[in-house]
Parts: C-alpha cells; structure tokens; sequence
C-alpha cells in the first residue's frame, strides 16, 4: 500500500491555507463525551475559512451527520477517500469533478463539536489512514521545491 499511495504524496495540495493541528488521529479523550474514543483523522483550527481538495477527484456526496454536521466526502480514484467535516457551507455538489486546490467548502461548527474546525480525514478502501502522512508529504515536497530555486545572482 505504502508504494502505491508515495506518488500520490507528490499531487496533494492542503486542505487550508494555514495548518494547525488541533487534535491527532488515533485514540483520544474526546472533547465532548469525556471519555477515550477512536478520532479517524485530525482536526485543523478554522474560523470560517475556504477548504479545498486535496487531490483531484470526484465528489461522492455532500451530506449532513449528527457527528461530522456539514461534510463533503470525495473519491480520488484506486480506493482513495478524502472527508472533510464540520463544514458551515458547500461549495460543491454531488458529481462534480474537483482539482487539487479547488473550493469544496466553508469551515464551521456543524455536527458534535466543541469549536470551529475542519475534521479532515482519508480512507484507503475500509481503512483509515492518519492524514498527517499526506500534509507532512505535501507540505515537506512544497519546502524542497522552494530550495531548489536558483540563487539571486550575488552583484
């Protein structure tokens, strides 16, 4: 699996325009419940801000839940899942075709929170993959470039 989802790592882009991880994937005490549960992705701080794919793809639904309020939820194609959860609007609809980078939507604090955030979470076929893979990739590739960049000619 790992070999097959490392060239994936060189398309994504971010899901926000500034990351900061506010609670991890794994197990967790979870903020409104108060007790240990499983978090199947991470939650990014947000205030009301535009969240855009990570990959290219098509959008499987677009949906309200109890627990994740407001979500989008989009097929990348060989068993690949992005969710994106407690959205307060859409930007896209049921079928449509995204591009890394495109809008899917508004950040909120729809569904079971505490806060405004963005729950971002990936799916490999059944399994739940720790999103935190996919941004540290991204972000690290988007670094690298950055150093490749030719010098400024010393005058």
């Amino acid at each position: 699996m790992a070999v097959k989802l490392w060239g994936i790592f060189l398309m994504c882009s971010l899901p926000l325009r500034q990351i900061r991880l506010t609670s991890s994937f794994g197990y967790r005490m979870h903020p409104v419940y108060h007790r240990i549960k499983m978090h199947a992705g991470i939650d990014l701080a947000a205030r009301h801000d535009t969240v855009f794919s990570i990959l290219d793809g098509v959008v499987q639904s677009c949906r309200y839940s109890n627990t994740l309020g407001l979500f989008v939820r989009i097929d990348h194609g060989g068993s690949l899942n992005t969710l994106y959860g407690h959205l307060s609007q859409w930007l896209v609809m049921p079928g449509d075709t995204v591009s890394a980078g495109d809008p899917i939507g508004i950040t909120g604090a729809t569904g079971l929170v505490s806060g405004e955030h963005l729950h971002f979470a990936v799916t490999y076929g059944k399994r739940w993959l720790n999103p935190l893979r996919f941004l540290y990739q991204t972000v690290y590739r988007k670094a690298e470039s950055m150093n490749r960049l030719p010098q400024r000619p010393a005058f």
